[in-house]
């Protein structure tokens, strides 16, 4: 019996040791809101080591934080940068990304969205949702708020 005893413990001890690194990741990085963490480095890479947080297959994108900023990439599925989108508290920017610069609709300057234009969200957390309107190089790029401003 006291063998026994010693296995358990034994077994408790290595797993809570095994646990920590992940304890210590989730208190210390900053995350999208949804549990996943943004990665530090790799913006502007057709392929970041950072995970795909798309909602929609025909696009990737890649969250970022540094110094309390978050940036969001996109990316089509060639690897080609569309466009970045960085959030400062509820403030919404753009940077200047990519081959081709991407018009985009920001909460703070409105662009007109064709009437015609198929609307696909890509992205959504609480705050905001990042959706693209159109196709190709006369997509359209929105960051959409909720009504009562997230």
């Amino acid at each position: 019996m006291l063998v026994r005893i010693f296995r358990v413990r034994d077994v408790v001890l290595v797993v809570s040791l095994l646990s920590m690194p992940f304890v210590a990741a989730a208190a210390c990085c900053p995350s999208d809101g949804n549990g996943i963490a943004l990665a530090k480095s790799g913006m502007g890479e057709s392929l970041p080591l950072a995970v795909n947080l798309s909602q929609d297959p025909n696009w990737r994108v890649y969250g970022f934080e540094r110094d309390g900023i978050s940036y969001y990439q996109v990316n089509d599925l060639a690897g080609q940068v569309r466009v970045i989108v960085g959030k400062i508290d509820d403030q919404f920017f753009t940077l200047p990304a990519g081959k081709s610069p991407a018009r985009t609709s920001l909460p703070s300057q409105r662009l007109v969205v064709p009437g015609n234009a198929v609307r696909r969200e890509v992205y959504r957390r609480a705050e905001f949702a990042l959706v693209v309107y159109g196709e190709g190089n006369d997509a359209i790029w929105s960051v959409e708020v909720p009504a009562n401003g997230g």
